[in-house]
């Protein structure tokens, strides 16, 4: 969709943390997996055994790759069915945010699909280095579909020390996420927001006790920062903590930048018409090939109520376009 620059207004910052996104980390059973439960409507996309003592939290377990390409396949596909039980709440209002733990465990289990999907016993086995791009692709489009869906997305790791150098070629450890290389870039560009959770002691009166914290801001001793200039260095853990943490921080921005704190969510991350109409045309490409546009034309009549193609489609049934596509993609 062409942007008129005579009509753009200058951006207004939101509090709606579904536009938002996160990335925890800490050393095991320091509480990452319990403060995730916490949040509001989630549902823990649980790629390891960290969840067997949570209660009345909804988990998904996730065994394969195939697993969680089914669950985001589900979460888009049906995000606007009433949920058995729930009072008539859709299946997004119920599982509104969607915590992956761990994701170092999601991407190793995605490398070794594409391997699979290859015939491939080994990433580098795929010629020209390709395997390492189809990974970093497949790994990060459930995503991506997700947060254009208006998903929230809380992404948890486990810490590790890395060796450093500072200016001076000097060595040093830095405790930081541990996921590989590769998949860090890829989910640090995403997330606004790369917490520690670490336990620290704290004077209390006459004795100084062991409380575990939420670092916004790191140090020469481990990672963590945010996009959001104002946010506080720490707070003591807990997810109303951390969830204030953030609003506190984008109304100071409001009030040293001036405008209005807006609930509007995040421009960037909803489905843009053009865009979609051009992996339209690349996914047709792909049915013809596979010989399924029968198939292809029945889910779109369903999706529209009567006889559509791609091209009749207008940019104000964008949902149902929304929800054709993604099932025409799962066809190829």
């Amino acid at each position: 969709m062409a942007i008129d620059l005579l009509k753009l207004k200058p951006q207004q910052i939101s509090r709606d943390l579904k536009g938002k996104f996160t990335l925890l980390y800490g050393e095991p059973k320091s509480g990452k997996t319990t403060l995730a439960s916490e949040i509001e409507n989630v549902i823990i996309a649980s790629f390891e055994m960290g969840s067997n003592a949570l209660h009345n939290v909804l988990v998904a377990p996730m065994q394969k790759w195939k697993d969680w390409k089914d669950t985001v396949r589900q979460l888009i596909r049906d995000k606007d069915k009433e949920v058995e039980g729930s009072d008539g709440k859709t299946l997004q209002e119920t599982m509104s945010t969607v915590a992956i733990d761990t994701v170092d465990e999601a991407y190793k289990l995605c490398e070794k699909w594409v391997c699979q999907q290859e015939g491939v016993d080994n990433i580098k086995d795929i010629p020209w280095g390709g395997g390492y791009k189809m990974v970093d692709e497949e790994f990060m489009s459930g995503f991506r579909e997700l947060a254009y869906n208006g998903y929230g997305l809380f992404f948890i790791s486990h810490s590790t020390e890395k060796t450093m150098k500072d200016d001076t070629g000097k060595e040093y450890n830095k405790i930081v996420p541990a996921l590989p290389s590769r998949p860090y870039n890829l989910i640090n560009k995403m997330v606004d927001t790369i917490v520690y959770l670490r336990q620290i002691p704290v004077q209390i009166g006459d004795t100084i006790e062991q409380r575990r914290y939420l670092f916004f801001r790191g140090d020469d001793r481990f990672l963590a920062g945010s996009r959001f200039h104002y946010i506080v260095p720490k707070v003591e853990l807990s997810y109303q903590n951390l969830l204030k943490a953030i609003c506190d921080a984008v109304d100071a921005e409001v009030e040293h930048k001036g405008g209005a704190v807006s609930n509007e969510v995040n421009p960037y991350i909803q489905k843009d018409f053009d865009g979609m109409m051009d992996e339209a045309k690349q996914i047709w490409g792909k049915v013809v090939q596979a010989e399924k546009t029968e198939l292809a034309l029945t889910i779109l009549n369903e999706e529209f109520g009567k006889p559509t193609k791609f091209s009749e489609i207008l940019p104000d049934q964008i949902d149902q376009f929304d929800r054709a596509l993604t099932r025409i993609k799962e066809l190829v």
